[in-house]
């Protein structure tokens, strides 16, 4: 019996994105295709590459990640200011060397790392990106919604990297360098001054050399636009990028997303119809999709309140996420 295609107008719905699809359903199923015995296994070391896949899968978690996370306040500083920020951006580096795979640095820290994130700060949405610095030791950036203290986070990380030796082998390298008393690095001085190196000599020859610079943390509230800006750094692609093994992760909270994905009734499409005629600018129609590029909160200024009901539906039961009530209370 040949089998009968339905075609069904769907929407599916995202923080900052409206998508237009048809959804094909066959009675009965459509036969699966038969493999080719002659295909070759793909290669799954990336070459520094993100796939297209990876990076639609990035671009949307960050999206999310950024839609859920609350405003937050950076405590006064020495200068007297405080600074509202959404999301954090943490870098972790090797101190010494690297002398274990990357997949071990991995599992054993990064891994260790995120654990306590979750225990000690209660982190729940993250994603992760590894990269290889000039000196060819692999690091991390790692994107949360929560506050966490500079000094803690580097005390934390330079624990765990010990279990592999890294701070002791560093400590070593530090004693051995300026075993005469200080001793510029004269190949950073363009980057690094020497009135700067000698402050942080001072420093690590106070506490013996057990606190290295391992760590970074930015809140990014100087950066316009960050979804866009964190999106293109944590998928650009790098030829020197060889990592072994994933270069890319995230909490399984922000992994599969869907977005809110409905069948587009005659009021679901008199509702696209509207956004497209305001937003023609950022619609884009491809062969079997269309997008509209527009902030999902911009649905209820604009009483698209069917497009908006699937999404808050969808984050109500995927994430346990109100959207009209931190709405309200804004």
């Amino acid at each position: 019996m040949k089998p009968e295609i339905n075609i069904i107008p769907c929407v599916s719905i995202h923080p900052d994105r409206v998508n237009i699809y048809n959804q094909v359903y066959w009675e009965p199923k459509k036969p699966p295709r038969e493999k080719a015995a002659h295909l070759i296994k793909a290669d799954k070391q990336t070459h520094g590459k993100v796939s297209y896949q990876a990076r639609k899968k990035v671009s949307r978690g960050i999206s999310y990640l950024l839609y859920m996370a609350n405003d937050k306040y950076l405590p006064e500083t020495a200068h007297g200011k405080s600074y509202k920020f959404k999301i954090a951006f943490i870098t972790l580096t090797l101190p010494s060397t690297q002398i274990h795979s990357d997949n071990v640095i991995k599992s054993e820290c990064l891994n260790h790392f995120i654990i306590e994130l979750r225990q000690k700060y209660h982190v729940k949405n993250y994603i992760w990106r590894a990269e290889k610095q000039k000196n060819r030791n692999i690091h991390f950036h790692i994107l949360v919604d929560k506050f966490i203290p500079w000094s803690e986070l580097r005390d934390r990380w330079n624990r765990i990297v010990n279990k592999l030796g890294y701070v002791d082998r560093y400590r070593n390298e530090m004693r051995r360098f300026h075993s005469e008393g200080f001793k510029a690095r004269e190949d950073l001085l363009k980057t690094w001054d020497y009135k700067s190196q000698v402050k942080a000599y001072k420093k690590g020859k106070a506490n013996d050399w057990n606190s290295p610079n391992s760590t970074d943390i930015h809140s990014l509230y100087k950066i316009n636009k960050v979804g866009r800006y964190i999106t293109k750094y944590c998928t650009k692609d790098d030829s020197n990028n060889d990592i072994k093994g994933r270069i890319w992760g995230s909490s399984e909270s922000l992994s599969g997303i869907s977005g809110g994905v409905d069948v587009a009734t005659f009021a679901v499409k008199s509702e696209v119809e509207k956004i497209i005629t305001l937003y023609g600018e950022n619609y884009y129609k491809g062969d079997y999709f269309s997008v509209i590029h527009i902030p999902v909160n911009a649905l209820l200024d604009l009483h698209c309140d069917n497009l908006f009901g699937i999404f808050a539906n969808y984050m109500l039961e995927q994430f346990n996420y109100n959207c009209q009530l931190v709405i309200n209370s804004s």
